[in-house]
């Protein structure tokens, strides 16, 4: 299989397109893994029913009891439980970092210890979250396998 990127001037929207015989193992688990990014989760923001690709969410919050999804400019409240969401969107890069955050770990721009083994997250938005002790491990082992390493 190759890959063509072509630059185009002016267009609404970034496209892919798959040109084929047939679709043999490594076209499928292409496809497979971009499925995975193109999905969309629902929510509603002041009432009003929104749709958000799940790769333009920053992180996820549970502020009393309700879950809420950030993207750059939008705060949309959602039905899913966090624990369906790690379970859902843990392939997109979505990791755990507390009691009630969530963070897509592709969102992030810079990482910096705190006090008591804490860890400041600064996101591309110029938002931070704190990341409690107990999820370190975690976050550092999806962080290694999404780089490709090995953990510490």
């Amino acid at each position: 299989m190759r890959l063509v990127k072509t630059k185009e001037e002016n267009i609404e929207e970034n496209y892919l397109e798959l040109h084929y015989d047939r679709l043999d193992e490594e076209t499928n688990a292409v496809l497979d893994r971009l499925r995975d990014t193109l999905r969309y989760i629902e929510g509603t923001v002041d009432e009003k029913k929104v749709t958000v690709a799940v790769t333009d969410i920053f992180y996820f919050e549970t502020v009393d009891r309700k879950i809420f999804a950030y993207t750059r400019d939008m705060c949309i409240e959602v039905k899913e439980a966090l624990r369906d969401i790690i379970e859902e969107y843990s392939k997109l890069g979505f990791v755990r970092i507390s009691k009630s955050s969530v963070v897509n770990i592709y969102k992030i721009k810079k990482l910096q210890g705190d006090l008591n083994m804490r860890v400041i997250i600064y996101l591309k938005n110029d938002e931070k979250l704190i990341m409690n002790r107990s999820y370190k491990k975690e976050f550092y082992d999806k962080l290694a396998k999404i780089q490709g390493g090995k953990t510490k």
